[in-house]
């Protein structure tokens, strides 16, 4: 039985006749989330992608779900439709379009690290349990509640963020994620960047501002 965590609700997810009719068509096809037709069901898939991003941004407050970066008007240079049971492996293909195996990340924590990767699942096979949080080893974007398990703290100084995880005492998922999308290395850059601010360019209240928001992040 699905938990969801999020609001707006997974099950609330609307398509109209045209969309659904498109989505069946496409899940029909060897490669249902690339499958482009053309005229209206091309359109009309289209226009399910676009729903589908928009109503996870919602479910995220415009982040990513996995390293809860900011996505808010990042467009398709920054964001992208996650699936969470990598679409490119057989038995996950018929889950393509599915609301709970959907989700919304940045390009870093898809691309660069979970690409089309399935360790972070428990059991891979069982059917039955795709449905339980308590079988993915990282937070789940729509089972796990990503602040039960980490937090994310950020300073902002003109155009220099600086940032901090902070894994919920005793939550494995939140430790396991903080490894699996080097999150260590965002807080790592953002301190490198935030101390290494060229003085020429920055005014020096600003510059020292910066570095005094690292001092108190611990770095």
């Amino acid at each position: 039985m699905i938990v969801d965590r999020y609001l707006p609700a997974l099950d609330a997810f609307v398509l109209t006749a045209d969309e659904h009719s498109a989505v069946t068509s496409a899940l029909a096809s060897p490669d249902p989330w690339e499958w482009n037709p053309g005229g209206a069901q091309s359109i009309a898939i289209a226009s399910v992608k676009t729903k589908i991003r928009d109503y996870h941004l919602a479910r995220h407050d415009n982040k990513c779900c996995y390293c809860r970066v900011n996505l808010h008007g990042g467009g398709h240079f920054m964001t992208d439709r996650e699936h969470v049971l990598p679409k490119s492996v057989a038995n996950y293909r018929p889950l393509s379009y599915t609301m709970w195996n959907l989700s919304i990340a940045c390009k870093r924590c898809n691309m660069e690290y979970k690409k089309n990767r399935t360790d972070f699942v428990v059991a891979l096979n069982d059917a039955s349990l795709l449905q339980e949080g308590a079988n993915y080893r990282f937070i789940h974007p729509n089972f796990d509640l990503y602040r039960e398990h980490l937090s994310r703290f950020a300073q902002e100084v003109d155009e220099t963020v600086i940032v901090k995880y902070a894994v919920v005492a005793g939550s494995a998922k939140g430790a396991y994620t903080y490894d699996y999308f080097n999150l260590r290395g965002l807080e790592v850059n953002s301190f490198d960047r935030a101390q290494g601010l060229d003085t020429r360019e920055v005014p020096g209240e600003a510059a020292q501002a910066v570095r005094s928001l690292a001092a108190s992040f611990g770095q």
